[in-house]
């Protein structure tokens, strides 16, 4: 467990280029750079000997000019080589900071004299200082033996293989309760992301290594057909994932059905009638970028849909059918960041392969994921579709928070 920390003392959360042990170890102490799961170097790939406490130089305190502006003003100027790696956000009262990375690592909670670490929804960290709220922030540019002050704690900066000349882009913070610095510096290496917290002692705050990619459910992907005259039509589907169900039957990964101009569409195998194609699969491979994302209220999200609807073109009967089956999903939620993946991506995953040639194909496909908080996101413009001639439209999405349903592999006949 990390020992007790005192924040009168200067507080200093690295982002770690490598974590392995956790904060139970008895090392206590982050690998070296670039050696992932390996035990601290007994080395450090600089050859120095520690400060001794009598020869330890305090460091300078931040000018009143370096903290005298809101912390939202420096959120707002986060220098790009970080911004290339982490998403910085401030909740609304501005008790909790929330540094993510952008690969999703493992989880794990802290909780500290002083401050508190829990997972945020991406798998980084939400910080919340006793000291709290947060009051001011800016950004300066120094390294470990100019910022952190205790021999003790330099010592073991140097055990652990950290470079204490090393300069970093680091984020100072205070809090209006406690108005002693914090600081936060970066991992460059984005692939190894973790935490050091450098107080009166070194605690370390684990986020882990990526975990596998899981397998993620591609839900209600629906296929309507609206040919100019009544055609026999043939559908064929090829995954790069595994095909969950499909409905009517697939024989020889296809369909073959009499579309009718209305949408009506006749299964050649049995002579049933049909709205649309169904299918589920699974896949993983889909990554939400949130500069590509827009972040939807919960109560924002029957009209979110909506407008994508319009933008797609879908019919009011289309439109009906997607936004009743993912509202009850998305509403409940406080916030939900949505990326509409771009349809030739979309299209590599899952190939359709429709004779006659359709003159219009439409595949609107959402991947999303819950969030407590609103996230900065691209919210870039929608897409704008038009239909024309003979036209296929197909709309489905991926819940990356929703497991992956129980085995029913067979299909559904």
């Amino acid at each position: 467990m990390p020992r007790s920390i005192d924040l009168r003392s200067s507080l200093l959360l690295v982002l770690a280029p490598a974590v392995a042990a956790c904060p139970q170890s008895p090392s206590g102490f982050a690998p070296p750079p670039g050696e992932v799961g390996s035990t601290p170097a007994a080395e450090p790939d600089k050859a120095e000997s520690p400060p001794s406490p009598e020869n330890s130089k305090t460091p300078p305190e931040p000018s009143d000019a370096m903290l005298s502006a809101p912390i939202a003003s420096a959120l707002a100027r986060v220098p790009a080589s970080i911004a290339a790696h982490y998403v910085l956000s401030l909740s609304d009262d501005r008790n909790a900071l929330t540094i993510d990375p952008r690969p999703e690592p493992t989880r794990r909670d802290v909780r500290a004299r002083g401050f508190s670490a829990k997972d945020s929804e991406a798998g980084g960290k939400v910080i919340t200082l006793e000291g709290g709220p947060f009051r001011n922030g800016g950004w300066i540019d120094a390294s470990f033996r100019e910022r952190v002050s205790g021999a003790a704690q330099l010592r073991r900066l140097v055990e652990a293989g950290y470079d204490l000349d090393e300069r970093r882009e680091l984020l100072v913070v205070d809090g209006e309760v406690d108005r002693s610095p914090t600081l936060f510096a970066f991992s460059r290496d984005a692939r190894k992301p973790g935490i050091v917290g450098v107080c009166s002692d070194v605690t370390i705050l684990d986020f882990g290594q990526p975990s596998p990619p899981r397998p993620i459910a591609v839900r209600k992907p629906v296929i309507y057909l609206y040919p100019t005259t009544t055609t026999q039509v043939h559908v064929g589907l090829e995954l790069r994932g595994e095909l969950l169900a499909a409905y009517p039957a697939l024989h020889d990964g296809a369909w073959s059905v009499t579309a009718a101009p209305d949408g009506r569409l006749v299964d050649e195998a049995t002579g049933r009638e049909h709205r649309y194609l169904f299918w589920e699969g699974s896949s993983t491979q889909w990554e939400l970028d949130p500069a590509s994302a827009h972040c939807v209220p919960g109560d924002e999200a029957a009209s979110f849909l909506e407008r994508v609807c319009e933008s797609h073109a879908l019919t009011a009967d289309e439109c009906g059918d997607m936004v009743t089956y993912w509202l009850p999903t998305l509403a409940q939620n406080p916030y939900t960041v949505i990326e509409l993946v771009d349809e030739d991506v979309y299209g590599r995953y899952a190939r359709l392969d429709v004779e006659p040639t359709p003159d219009t194909v439409i595949r609107p496909f959402m991947i999303f994921r819950r969030s407590e908080v609103p996230v900065e996101v691209g919210a870039p413009p929608l897409p704008r579709r038009h239909r024309g001639g003979f036209t296929v439209v197909e709309w489905g999405g991926a819940d990356l928070d929703a497991p992956l349903p129980s085995p029913w592999r067979a299909e559904l006949r």
